[in-house]
């Protein structure tokens, strides 16, 4: 995320190699979530307890929005 929030905020044009570190990043970010959730069994306890928290508030988020009037 660090990456990601340097490259967007460059002072100077950064030409290809900001859209290719942003997906690197993304790429990395994947990667590590996959390794975290099936294949580390120490992380996925606490990568599911906190996922779900997580999820449940995005959602609740998203029921809100959709139920106020804009």
């Amino acid at each position: 995320m660090a990456w990601v929030l340097l490259v967007k905020h460059a002072p100077a044009p950064v030409g290809i190699v900001g859209p290719f570190v942003i997906a690197v990043s993304a790429l990395s970010a994947a990667i590590r979530l996959h390794r975290a959730i099936w294949i580390n069994h120490r992380c996925w306890f606490t990568t599911w307890r906190w996922g779900r928290i997580f999820g449940a508030l995005l959602l609740m988020g998203e029921v809100l929005k959709l139920a106020l009037p804009s």
